[in-house]
């Protein structure tokens, strides 16, 4: 049986990245709930996924519960964009920051390599630079999304993304 060919992985952040979780409604409808919080999708999610989903793997690495990441994973992806893994903080390198006295849950990742790619393949999409402050030439940033229903971040992904396409 012949193996699929490991592409270029983009891996998502979910919080500020994809989604916006609030405790308090936003003044517009929130795409769905996870108690206590209204979870806000990012406007061009749907056509983000529709555009890169046929030509890149997918996958997400968030520094939140796997609960909450099951969830929203479930919400935004569905059985319609299949993804290569979906981890959470249990994955993440934890590390003192010392600015502000608290910790930073470091995406490190070399730990995809289990995965079959190589660091040349992956591009990790995140509003946080310090999560991903040992690869940074494979983090692409994105300003973080508030709950702004005008966000156009995405639409920049879309674009960045194809012009990568041989």
């Amino acid at each position: 049986m012949l193996q699929r060919q490991q592409g270029q992985l983009i891996v998502f952040d979910l919080d500020e990245t994809l989604v916006h979780a609030s405790l308090m409604e936003l003044g517009h409808p929130a795409a769905f709930t996870f108690p206590p919080y209204f979870v806000y999708q990012r406007p061009f999610l749907d056509e983000m996924l529709v555009a890169l989903a046929p030509d890149f793997d997918l996958a997400v690495w968030s520094s939140s519960s796997q609960a909450y990441v099951d969830v929203v994973v479930a919400q935004v992806f569905g059985t319609r964009y299949p993804i290569r893994f979906a981890w959470s903080v249990e994955r993440c390198v934890q590390r003192v920051d010392i600015r502000s006295n608290s910790y930073v849950y470091m995406k490190d990742l070399r730990k995809i390599q289990g995965q079959g790619y190589t660091l040349e393949q992956i591009t990790m999409v995140d509003d946080s630079p310090e999560k991903i402050a040992r690869q940074p030439r494979n983090h692409l940033a994105i300003h973080p999304y508030t709950g702004d229903p005008g966000d156009t971040g995405l639409l920049d992904l879309i674009a960045h993304f194809k012009n990568t396409l041989p």
